[in-house]
């Protein structure tokens, strides 16, 4: 009989004990990305940590790099750009890597009535330009808009 009591008490007691217990829930996190965001230093007007700002869809962000025979840009998804300043009077043939039977032109030459910027795009597995002719100093960029990705190399 005591065997049977104390299994009945045993049991109402792990009984009890389940009912009773709320599980344990983790500590409710009171901060936001955007308020932790402003822990990690710069930010810009909106208050959005400078970090977080979207990037611009083109691959070179800085002063763009001297066009050079052997040169090449990383290959270009769609919508992205690349851009050289041709300084050097010349002519630099330009083909794509992956896509050899693409190619065009840029001819440097004093008093060319192109100068400053240039814009070349990249559609149909084609640069828009056969051949293009600069002033010095002029920074030609191209955007590829295709939806395969190709790179401007310099021969």
């Amino acid at each position: 009989m005591y065997k049977r009591w104390s299994a009945l008490v045993v049991g109402g007691i792990l009984l009890l004990g389940a009912c009773g217990q709320e599980e344990a829930q983790p500590a409710e996190e009171t901060t936001d990305v955007a308020d932790h965001e402003m822990d990690k230093g710069d930010h810009n007007a909106d208050g959005k940590a400078a970090e977080d700002e979207p990037e611009s869809s083109s691959v070179d962000q800085a002063e763009p790099p001297e066009a050079a025979s052997g040169e090449a840009s990383p290959l270009l998804a769609q919508g992205e750009t690349t851009s050289y300043i041709f300084n050097e009077v010349g002519e630099f043939p330009i083909h794509c890597e992956p896509h050899p039977n693409m190619t065009m032109k840029v001819v440097v030459e004093e008093g060319a009535s192109t100068s400053g910027e240039a814009a070349v795009e990249i559609v149909d597995f084609a640069y828009a330009e056969a051949e293009l002719t600069v002033a010095p100093g002029t920074v030609v960029t191209w955007t590829n808009q295709d939806t395969v990705e190709h790179n401007v190399f310099f021969e």
